[in-house]
Formats: C-alpha cells, structure tokens, sequence
C-alpha cells in the first residue's frame, strides 16, 4: 500500500496515539527522541510555558482536536506530494507543511517570538488573542516511515503551529 492514499480520521487518530512516546523508528536502537506531537504541543503538555527547543509552539487544543488537524494535513496537496516520497526504498522521512484554515474554532495557539537583536536572542510567549472569527495555521508535521510495517505504517513525530494570523471576515488579522 502505497504512504501517499487518504487517511481516516480513525486512523489518523490510530498513528498519532501509537507515535506518543514511542522512539523515532528511523534512528537506530531507540536512541532518538520519542513522538511527543500530543504530549508537547497541545494543551496535554504539563507547562506551557516551558520551552525547551528553540522552535517550540503549541496549539491550544486537546489531543482529540489534534486529529483533525492532523488528518487534513495528511490528506491536503502539500502532505500527499510529500507521502508519495516514502515510497521511495531510501527515503526516511518527509516533513509536512499545510496550510489550514480553522473558521469560529474553539482553537488558541501559543508561539515563541526570538528576534535576533545585537547578536543576542530575546524571546517571549505570546498567546493569540487578537481578535477575529477564525484561523489561517501553517502547521508543521515531520512524518517518519516504519521500517518492516506489514502496512506502510508512518510515525507521526512532532505536529505544530509554524504561524498563524487570525481571521475577521474577508480580512487577515496580524497582532500590530
């Protein structure tokens, strides 16, 4: 079975509980990080406001709308044209950028800001909270294939929000 074919919510929702906490299956012997898409960028994660990596937002969701998300970027141009290259024998992993557009969502996203400034990196979390009905998300999902799957199984590592604007009707919103 080809990696590039549509995904169910259901199985969507299957690959996601099945990658949390399990080591990434494209690094030998267990040694790499483990999936933490659910456990580190939604509202399941124990502070929000601890960052460890420098990239590193979160949606404001629970794990069950995580799924959809997830499923629509799987499923959207850009995440099928990167699946079709799991097909290939030599390669490991694709990384998925979708655009997605979330309209009157109960949905919050919190983003690091790090402006280079003088050779010095300052940042701060910044929560969207300007106003609008909605949200355009540029979402990030790094998508790992597991080696030997009896059913071309992928390993979803990590899935976040890469930026956002807000929606006001036909209008784009950026904070000012």
């Amino acid at each position: 079975m080809p990696y590039d074919r549509p995904y169910s919510v259901e199985e969507t929702k299957q690959i996601l509980d099945a990658s949390e906490h399990r080591p990434r299956p494209d690094i030998p012997g267990g040694a790499g990080k483990t999936g933490h898409a659910i456990s580190r960028h939604t509202l399941e994660r124990r502070n929000v406001f601890d960052r460890e990596v420098p990239k590193d937002d979160i949606f404001g969701i629970s794990r069950n709308s995580l799924v959809p998300i997830i499923h629509e970027v799987l499923n959207s141009p850009a995440g099928q044209r990167e699946l079709r290259k799991l097909n290939q024998k030599t390669k490991l992993r694709v990384q998925i950028r979708s655009v997605i557009l979330r309209q009157n969502a109960d949905l919050d996203i919190f983003t690091v800001y790090r402006p280079e400034r003088e050779g010095a990196q300052t940042y701060f979390d910044w929560l969207s909270t300007t106003k609008g009905e909605g949200y355009i998300v540029q979402v990030y999902v790094l998508v790992i294939k597991i080696p030997r799957s009896s059913s071309d199984g992928i390993h979803i590592q990590t899935a976040f929000p890469e930026d956002f604007a807000r929606t006001f009707g036909n209008e784009i919103v950026r904070p000012s």
